[in-house]
């Protein structure tokens, strides 16, 4: 999204926004503030005592909320290393805190190569997997009513993820992922029908026991990453056999969550003889955007990045790291972190977190962002908001994407801009069966993908 904004705060206005909007998006006690403003003061003066110690979970997050910056950070984490495992919980928590991609790689670099001081003994095999407790997160909710599918009320993270019941509420600095996550604000992932499990064979709580959150074998972990891409690759061809309705919604929201402008474009996505993907525009209102401008990443983002598909030819363009076996909803399921190895000039990746199934081997949540981001010497930029993807067991077979919902604010250099977005893929309906479903040690690479086309029509009105 590029910014119709041209008058520029000052450089003073713009980083006590930023830290301002930090705290209030964290919901952090006062007291916090003062002891960040102290660490950030003690980790900027040279001390021997303090040189060879990794830094803690607690560390970094007093250092974000203190407002050190990024180049700050990425410096002491090379330097002294970190001492805790990288999660995904981690990750969002950092990210809400106020952590670039670039503080969040070089933690994850330092989580896997360990501190560069002396690294302690590791801890008992019975302690690895246990969730520490930590101090509980004021409940945020992004989405509102309206614009949120009806499911069971749960107290929401401000990461958009509920605490269980029976782990203390809010992330911690544990090693390992919570076990249990709720997702309120999206459809709640449960599976529809029976399914026997998929080879490779791998540990599943799903089939074990709830209480069976135990992590493959290093053996696994790359077979699991090949299944669940070979999975991939049949759910996108079938895919093709399915027409839908697909509803696209942007807001900008101010100060008092009120909508200042919107974007709305509807979809039928269907497909000629030949199998060549069809958008019919069915409903295309004015839009009352102030400062927004969608561009063709834009465009591109709700067709392909948004409801993100991994398949077997598109996975030697990515790094693919396994971070954890959890409980999500109704599913149990293992989380992987992904990010392109490289970034090919005019093309747009996926970077964040999938978590997929550990029985069906499918992807049912993605979450993260689009990338790169774009800015040129010409003052031009077009940044893109974080986002989470929800999938739903559709034919009993695959997990079709439902909902997207991106809420995050957009650091253009004129002024921020807070942005929602809210996307819909309803009425799956097969109209052929010309894929066959077989073994996934037997899949053939690689999946089609066409051009679309547009037919615009303003004249039918919106469908919900």
């Amino acid at each position: 999204m590029e910014s119709n904004t041209v008058s520029s705060p000052t450089p003073a206005l713009m980083r006590l926004f930023k830290l301002v909007s930090a705290v209030r998006k964290v919901h952090r006690r006062f007291v916090v503030v003062i002891l960040a403003a102290l660490a950030v003061s003690s980790f900027g003066v040279p001390a021997a005592r303090a040189a060879d110690k990794p830094l803690t979970h607690d560390d970094v997050t007093l250092l974000l909320i203190g407002g050190a910056s990024s180049q700050r950070l990425v410096d002491l984490i090379k330097q002294r290393g970190v001492g805790f495992q990288m999660t995904a919980e981690l990750a969002t928590e950092f990210r809400r805190d106020g952590a670039d991609e670039t503080v969040i790689q070089a933690l994850e670099d330092a989580s896997g190569k360990g501190s560069p001081a002396a690294a302690p003994a590791a801890p008992p095999a019975s302690q690895s997997t246990a969730p520490a407790t930590s101090p509980p997160t004021t409940p945020v909710v992004l989405a509102t009513p309206a614009e949120t599918p009806s499911v069971p009320a749960a107290p929401v993270g401000a990461d958009g993820v509920s605490p269980s019941a029976s782990a203390a509420p809010g992330p911690g600095p544990s090693p390992a992922p919570s076990k249990t996550q709720t997702t309120p604000l999206g459809p709640v992932l449960a599976r529809h029908t029976a399914a026997a499990p998929t080879k490779p064979s791998a540990p599943s709580a799903s089939s074990k026991g709830t209480s069976d959150l135990s992590d493959p074998s290093p053996e696994q972990i790359p077979q699991i990453i090949q299944a669940f891409a070979a999975k991939e690759t049949l759910f996108k061809a079938a895919r093709d056999n399915y027409t839908y309705h697909q509803t696209n919604k942007v807001q900008e929201v101010g100060a008092d969550a009120e909508v200042l402008g919107q974007f709305q474009q509807d979809w039928d996505i269907l497909y000629d003889d030949n199998g060549a993907r069809i958008e019919r525009v069915t409903y295309a209102p004015l839009p009352t955007l102030k400062t927004l401008q969608l561009t063709e990443q834009d465009f591109d983002a709700f067709r392909s990045i948004q409801p993100f598909v991994l398949t077997t030819a598109e996975l030697p363009e990515y790094d693919v790291q396994y971070r954890g076996h959890v409980k999500v909803d109704q599913l149990t399921a293992y989380v992987f972190s992904l990010r392109p190895k490289q970034i090919l000039k005019g093309k747009q990746y996926f970077q964040g977190m999938v978590w997929v199934d550990d029985r069906d081997l499918q992807i049912v949540k993605s979450e993260g962002k689009q990338v790169p981001e774009i800015k040129t010497k010409r003052g031009e930029e077009n940044l893109f908001p974080r986002f989470t993807t929800w999938r739903e067991q559709i034919d009993g077979k695959f997990w079709f994407p439902t909902f997207t919902l991106a809420d995050d604010t957009l650091y253009f250099s004129s002024a921020p801009v807070h942005v929602k977005e809210i996307i819909r893929y309803t009425e799956y309906k097969q109209f052929k069966s010309a894929v066959k479903i077989t073994d996934v040690a037997v899949v053939p690479p690689g999946g089609s993908g066409q051009q679309p086309q547009k037919q615009p029509d303003q004249k039918n009105p919106p469908k919900n």
